[in-house]
């Protein structure tokens, strides 16, 4: 027998519920004027107590985003908005407002309006199994649910209000004139009048639930939603955006709040592990959208992408058109053009190429593919076992870019189907082989070992036609329990974005992405599916008080790298949609509004004392401070920072409390969101014969080298004040206040804006100003004394209005006169080559391998064997920073290189920090015997004046390193000749090699 889910109300949940009952305290509802209908308010009356109760919750709920809006008048209807975030039970919360609303006030007549047709089965489901347990909590109500069709609504408007009726559908069946429940002469006698069953629904004033309400923010949408003419609409979400579709959230009346941060701090949901998979090699392949042409009716894209041979190409879409046979290119057959619009081209696997904006298609690639779902299946296979001696069936769900590419289509193989099964068999066998293995857990895989096609199935609007996946589907939609139970062997989903929101499952715990980012939904939304707790055998949850909480509940989600940083868009989602400005990022007015500081001065001071501990870094100029500290880390010293605060002039106790409640939040939320480590960091293999002919050049270029240089205190004091004369300027702070007039009128609105001066507070005395600009530019006390003594008195001044600006701008000013005069008396001594180097052990024996990190932060794919053998390692890519890097090595098959190679870090000192060259080559020289090498520093620029200063400085230093290093007599003895030269945009290798002789 399948167990059914044990339900019980938590704590966000009742509260979320009470906050929607207390709004309609002593607020009368009068009986309605026919047997079917809502009762209804009299708003005139009923305004004032509604807005004063609103006030109320939301001040007992922390809750300052939005307004308060009652209208005195049916329309419109009153709107409630509950924020809850993705897994903490939203639809539950719903059903026993449903509940409730009917207890206290005897409203009966609800329609849940959901996004899409997986989400209406979900909450149909959900209904249905809360059913017994609401009854019991309320005195035995009953509850009726219509599933929206022709046939069923009639039905709903009809029943009557003795009990509960819940009419589910989604926004499809309403917003349009072509409608069923919006044509005339459907129905003629409903209740005498109605003509269509829309004007009907209109007469019982339904009150409208809308789950997701971020999709159901169309202009078309909205006009539809009104002619329901709703006694109120309430609006359950986990995100909330205004009418133009933009990030901006927009509330009406907003009485409960759960957002992301809460949902991950109080423990409410798993936390997130990204398991990346690839390198941005990956994200070297893009398409993007260049141009449109064509009127409304039939408009034609033009789309640039890369061959595989790495070409540019481009190619003209219009609707229906097939990505993969326009380029060649099969693994991108999923991609089907649905419309070309003048700002996107939509796919019909939810994939949209914005108008100029490229996208990566790398990670579409078969092998790339295959290569996520191995990594799938051996994360899913890593705590399988785990799960399964604690009565716990982990479940596995995969979001693929074509239907054809897991169900067969014609003469095309199913190439993700072939790919899982082929890597599914590979680690089953290795699971089986082990000797240690549960017995349960090993009957368990043995039942299906010779069939593995019962262990995944696919969910697709294509599956409802195919024979033999009617099962599979009734099972993932409508038969959790069963699916949740070790008696189903099936274990993996396959889907596109149809089991998007609303759909999920409690024992999803490794999340694959496959297809492109959706781009309607947030990377947040496209992993909500597995947040929820997972639950035992017994459908049991298992929360917080549980000692093995933080072990179960983990959800792994695989992503390829083309994502691009996939737990910073989370954190950086996390802190977008929190009511509470909470995030890594943060500045002075935070801390005013989280009661930590109680002026600017004492702010600044709290800053100060953070970035002392290493808690933060602070940026001078925008005052912004940003965390530093890892999770572990700040729990290791969370006493230590709360006693140091509480020793700042001007802090109470209860200001360090409040700020370590800030930090607590931001680490008790986004510390849930982290990174999976590799267990092997990524390499490069050495090629022992390519180095031979490298090894002189790197060698020489590990020397260690002793920085020599003279400053002239005098002369750099001259400098640096006729710098501060000519270019030092710093500006008061002020505020702008702008009152606009006859704002009622539309286009005669008057708008002035006043300037108002912020009066200076002293931050520093002079001698705490002098030591930190000393500290900041290396100066002793008196050379900084005897500048500030030196400063045209007008500018002295100025320091005053604004000492935090006039501290880096005064920084910036000395450093650079600094490096002006030492740039050219720069000199090097050069003692012994170094033994142990990136590439040597401490014998100066040649490693095998080294860190890919220690060269790039991503590997750029060498296609062109020439170049491959060439290179100094073995690897089919070469580590890389930037564009020109790419291009540099890819224009490496010269004839006259033998080796090359990106170097790893060597820290050439010089006065403006560390200096490592890109790319070190080997040169081969036509009968003689004379060696030439090359070392190239690659900068993005068109040309050299847009080069940054500083960067300058480093390269100008680093010439002198290597005119030491010519001039080496042991160098110029063996004819060794060692070129340093700096290659820009649209200058080429070839040339910088035909001037060595």
């Amino acid at each position: 027998m399948t167990a059914q889910f044990q339900y019980t109300t938590l704590a966000h949940q009742t509260q979320a519920v009470q906050s929607i009952a207390d709004v309609f305290n002593d607020v009368y509802f009068a009986a309605p004027t026919n047997a079917q209908g809502n009762p209804v308010m009299a708003l005139t009356q009923a305004a004032p107590v509604l807005r004063g109760n609103i006030a109320a919750i939301r001040e007992r709920n922390h809750i300052h985003a939005g307004d308060v809006q009652v209208a005195g008048t049916a329309t419109p209807a009153l709107s409630l908005d509950v924020l809850m975030e993705t897994g903490t039970g939203k639809t539950f919360t719903f059903i026993e407002t449903i509940h409730r609303l009917h207890k206290d006030k005897k409203l009966a007549k609800f329609i849940v309006l959901v996004p899409s047709n997986a989400i209406r089965q979900g909450t149909l489901k959900s209904l249905q199994t809360t059913a017994e347990f609401f009854g019991k909590q309320y005195d035995g109500q009953k509850i009726s649910v219509y599933n929206y069709s022709a046939r069923t609504v009639q039905g709903f408007i009809h029943a009557a209000n003795a009990g509960i009726s819940v009419l589910v559908a989604t926004y499809q069946a309403f917003a349009g004139d072509s409608k069923v429940i919006n044509k005339r002469g459907v129905e003629a006698n409903l209740f005498g009048h109605a003509k269509s069953f829309m004007e009907a629904l209109a007469v019982i004033r339904p009150v409208l639930i809308i789950d997701e309400p971020h999709r159901f923010e169309g202009k078309q949408t909205q006009e539809y939603l009104a002619k329901f003419n709703p006694l109120m609409t309430i609006r359950f979400g986990a995100t909330f955006k205004d009418k133009a579709g933009s990030d901006g959230l927009k509330y009406n009346n907003l009485i409960y709040t759960l957002d992301s941060l809460e949902a991950f701090r109080q423990r409410l949901v798993k936390g997130i592990t990204v398991d990346t998979v690839g390198t941005g090699a990956d994200m070297a392949q893009v398409l993007c959208f260049m141009s449109v042409s064509g009127t409304a009716k039939e408009r034609a894209a033009q789309v640039s992408y890369q061959t595989m041979a790495g070409k540019h190409a481009s190619v003209e879409l219009k609707a229906k058109d097939n990505l993969g046979e326009k380029t060649g290119m099969g693994f991108l057959d999923g991609h089907v053009v649905e419309a070309v619009t003048a700002r996107e081209v939509r796919f019909t696997n939810d994939f949209a190429l914005p108008l100029g904006e490229a996208t990566s298609y790398g990670m579409l690639a078969s092998q790339m593919q295959a290569l996520i779902i191995e990594r799938s299946i051996s994360n899913h296979f890593e705590r399988e076992e785990a799960l399964f001696k604690r009565g716990i069936k982990a479940l596995s769900l995969f979001f693929i870019d074509s239907v054809a590419k897991y169900l067969p289509e014609g003469a095309k193989p199913a190439v993700i189907r072939v790919a899982f099964e082929r890597h599914y068999r590979a680690q089953l066998a290795q699971m089986l082989e082990k000797p240690d293995l549960d017995p349960g857990y090993r009957a368990y895989l043995e039942r299906s070992a010779t069939d593995i096609g019962r262990v995944h199935k696919g969910y697709f609007a294509r599956s409802h036609s195919e024979k033999g996946e009617e099962e599979a589907i009734k099972l993932i939609l409508q038969e959790k329990e069963k699916l949740l139970s070790f008696e189903t062997d099936l274990r993996f989903i396959f889907s596109m974005w149809a089991l998007q929101e609303g759909w999920d499952n409690p024992n999803i715990f490794t999340l694959c992405k496959l297809a492109p980012s959706n781009s309607k939904i947030t990377r947040l939304q496209q992993i909500g599916r597995g947040l929820r707790l997972a639950v035992n055998q017994q459908l049991e949850r298992v929360q917080s008080d549980d000692p093995a909480f933080d072990e179960v509940n983990e959800l792994v989600v695989v992503v390829p790298a083309s994502e691009g940083d996939f737990v910073e868009a989370i954190q950086s989602e996390i802190a977008a949609h929190s009511v509470q400005r909470v995030a890594r990022v943060f500045d002075d007015a935070v801390l005013a509004e989280f009661g930590v500081a109680p002026s600017t001065r004492v702010a600044n001071r709290v800053l100060d004392a953070l970035a002392a501990l290493g808690v933060i870094s602070l940026d001078d100029v925008s005052g912004q401070a940003t965390l530093l500290l890892a999770r572990t880390a700040y729990l290791a010293r969370r006493d230590e920072i709360l006693a140091r605060l509480k020793t700042i002039k001007g802090i109470e106790d209860q200001n360090a409390v409040n700020m370590q409640a800030y930090l607590d939040a931001y680490y008790e939320s986004y510390g849930q969101v982290r990174r999976k480590e590799d267990k092997v960091k990524p390499t490069l293999r050495l090629n022992a014969g390519n180095y031979q002919k490298f090894r002189e050049l790197w060698e020489n270029l590990n020397r260690d080298a002793v920085l020599r240089y003279e400053l002239d205190a005098e002369l750099l004091t001259d400098r640096i004040v006729t710098r501060i004369a000519a270019d030092f300027e710093v500006r008061p702070l002020s505020l702008s206040v702008t009152r606009t007039e006859s704002v009622q009128s539309l286009h005669q609105a008057k708008s002035t804006e006043t300037p108002y001066l912020v009066l200076p507070q002293s931050v520093y005395t002079l001698s705490e100003f002098v030591r930190e600009l000393a500290n900041l530019t290396k100066l002793s006390y008196h050379t900084v004394a005897n500048v500030l003594s030196r400063m045209p008195a007008d500018k002295f001044k100025q320091i005053r209005d604004n000492e935090n600006r006039a501290l880096s701008t005064l920084r910036e000013l000395i450093l650079g006169c600094i490096y002006e005069l030492l740039v050219n008396k720069v000199t090097y001594e050069l003692r012994e080559v170094r033994v142990k180097t990136s590439l040597t052990d401490k014998k100066g024996n040649l490693l095998e391998t080294l860190p890919v990190s220690l060269c790039g932060k991503e590997a750029h794919a060498i296609g062109n064997s020439e170049i491959q053998a060439r290179s100094l390692y073995d690897e089919a890519f070469m580590p890389v920073d930037s564009q020109i890097e790419r291009l540099t090595v890819d224009e490496s098959n010269q004839t006259r290189v033998t080796v090359f190679a990106k170097l790893p870090k060597i820290d050439i000192p010089t006065p403006a920090g560390k200096f490592n060259p890109d790319f070190g080559y080997a040169i081969a020289q036509d009968g003689t015997a004379q060696a030439l090498y090359l070392v190239v520093e690659t900068k993005g620029y068109d040309s050299r004046s847009e080069i940054p200063v500083k960067e300058k400085w480093k390269i100008d230093s680093a010439r002198q390193f290597f005119k030491a290093l010519q001039d080496l007599p042991e160098l110029k003895g063996k004819g060794v000749q060692i070129r340093f030269e700096t290659k820009i945009n649209g200058e080429r290798l070839a040339q910088l090699i035909s001037s060595m002789k």
